[in-house]
């Protein structure tokens, strides 16, 4: 699970210019939401559908992965406790606790609240907004979209500003649920509003390698557009 939040934003309009059927150029990084896509009149938030435990004890791992005990803040030990994960006398990892088995549905919903919230408060006003969520289930076979998606419309049925598309990245398949022309949730239209985009082969691959070289090919300001980075390096 990659948690580097300007990488994972890179990656997720890298993979809608190349998979999604409605898209037109160009994204403009921003900031609350992500990215501004002018000429579709959009705003998109990128978030991965995680508790805010997730995120610290990602980059807890990545930093102190392979140092001994005693190079560990005092802080991490008091922490993590008998979670921390030895061999060799060096860290290796941290064993899930209860609240980290909790399952891929809970934690989407969960930051799909909060972004929702965001969007009603604090978010520019766009006359379409999106929002693109990383999930992490354990078994992508056994994937409840029909459970989140009608769980997302009637969480922001009643709210005067909502999302009308919802990405969610599976890995090898990204739904795409649609609320554009939905004012309610209507449980015989959901296959039509679902559409899964099945990752060709390679195509994982692709994305991150290209997501990845844009990532450090220069300084992402706000105002620099997808188009032009890509410009960028392809005179280099």
């Amino acid at each position: 699970m990659v948690y580097e939040k300007l990488l994972n934003e890179i990656y997720a309009v890298v993979s809608l210019k190349y998979l999604w059927r409605e898209y037109r150029p160009s994204f403009i990084k921003s900031e609350s939401p992500d990215w501004i896509n002018e000429t579709m009149d959009l705003g998109l938030e990128v978030s991965q559908a995680l508790l805010p435990d997730d995120g610290q004890t990602k980059n807890f791992i990545e930093q102190y992965l392979g140092c001994l005990k005693e190079e560990l803040p005092p802080a991490a030990l008091e922490r993590y406790g008998e979670r921390l994960n030895f061999y060799n006398g060096r860290f290796w990892a941290v064993l899930p606790d209860d609240m980290e088995q909790q399952d891929y549905l809970y934690k989407a919903k969960y930051r799909f609240d909060k972004k929702l919230e965001k969007l009603n408060t604090s978010y520019q006003q766009k006359r379409y907004n999106g929002l693109y969520l990383f999930l992490h289930p354990k078994d992508e076979s056994d994937l409840d979209v029909e459970q989140l998606y009608e769980y997302m419309g009637g969480k922001q049925s009643a709210c005067a500003q909502r999302f009308d598309w919802v990405f969610l990245n599976c890995r090898k398949v990204i739904y795409v649920c649609s609320y554009r022309d939905s004012s309610r949730i209507d449980n015989s239209c959901l296959d039509s509003r679902i559409e899964p985009i099945v990752l060709p082969q390679n195509a994982a691959d692709f994305l991150n390698t290209e997501a990845e070289y844009l990532r450090y090919c220069g300084a992402w300001e706000d105002g620099v557009s997808l188009e032009e980075a890509d410009c960028r390096t392809a005179k280099k």
